[in-house]
């Protein structure tokens, strides 16, 4: 599990960073986790490109999050890891939305902290109730949406690829 100091020296080195270093950072990314990026954009083609970016942004944090708690080895996450992170982030969001409203705001806040990442998916919470550059607020359904998103990244990165043990003549 990512600590919250963590979450907050990726956001510190990020911080730190020129135009420059950013658009290297996010070449790096995009060749280290293409089925994130590719998954990414297939699915907020239609949404406009202030979810997309903020989106891939959102997302490349994660995967330096990632990198600084494991020491730079993060594995590359394969399309049938997100696949199935997809399903359950399906599958989570249909549980939390079981919930009515007075019942709805407990209920997400007990199922993120029993998540397996909860400082990630508060940052990310966080960063999605934030003023955006341009100085307006996602509404509700773009912020459910990014979140959507998130989450299933988080996820993949969580699920470890299945591996197989071959034995050999």
């Amino acid at each position: 599990m990512m600590d919250e100091e963590t979450v907050e020296k990726a956001c510190s080195q990020v911080a730190e960073y020129t135009d420059e270093d950013m658009v290297a950072e996010f070449d790096r990314f995009f060749k280290a986790q293409p089925a994130i990026c590719e998954f990414i954009v297939e699915l907020t083609h239609e949404s406009g490109q202030k979810i997309q970016e903020l989106s891939l942004f959102l997302s490349y944090m994660v995967f330096k999050t990632m990198e600084i708690a494991r020491s730079g080895a993060t594995p590359t996450v394969t399309p049938e890891q997100i696949e199935a992170a997809y399903r359950d982030t399906e599958s989570w969001m249909e549980a939390v939305s079981q919930a009515d409203g007075a019942e709805l705001q407990s209920s997400i806040a007990s199922s993120l902290q029993r998540d397996s990442e909860p400082h990630l998916l508060q940052y990310v919470i966080g960063e999605l109730n934030q003023q955006m550059e341009d100085g307006t607020n996602l509404s509700d359904e773009e912020k459910g949406e990014v979140f959507f998103v998130l989450k299933t990244v988080i996820s993949s990165f969580m699920n470890e690829p299945k591996r197989r043990i071959i034995e050999i003549d």
